[in-house]
């Protein structure tokens, strides 16, 4: 649809031109400071409207080029950035996976230590019957020390 409206208003400014032209065929003179030449006024018209038109594709296309040569540099470093950010994020997760193992050995462990404890008071609870009396509980303690 945009483009329609640009081919539209091209035209109709090309329509306005000619007709332009058309009323205006006399000669005129056009100096170009080292010389000055007589030419009907349709043909520079014609000829003013083709420069402005021949410079306008120039600068467009200069600007396109430019845009096209950053569109492409930054796709680059867009997938340069997914590429790097992969491998931080895996390595991230490599990082938080050996932690989460560490810790779970680390809990496997004091459970084990917890458990030993446990059947160490259970057998000294099923081996006496009574309970220690104080001097067996420091002798007891001072064994452990």
């Amino acid at each position: 649809m945009k483009n329609q409206w640009r081919v539209i208003v091209g035209i109709l400014l090309i329509l306005v031109i000619v007709l332009f032209a058309v009323a205006n065929n006399m000669t005129v003179p056009i100096n170009f400071g080292f010389t000055t030449i007589q030419s009907p006024l349709i043909l520079v018209i014609i000829g003013s409207a083709l420069l402005g038109a021949l410079i306008l594709l120039l600068v467009s296309t200069s600007a396109m080029f430019r845009q096209k040569k950053e569109l492409k540099q930054l796709r680059k470093e867009l997938s340069d950035y997914r590429t790097n950010n992969e491998k931080v994020l895996q390595d991230e997760r490599e990082v938080l996976e050996r932690e989460y193992t560490n810790k779970q050995a680390e809990l496997a462990a004091r459970q084990q230590q917890l458990d030993d404890q446990e059947a160490q008071l259970s057998s000294r609870a099923a081996g006496a019957s009574t309970p220690p009396t104080i001097d067996e509980e420091m002798k007891s303690f001072e064994s452990q020390a």
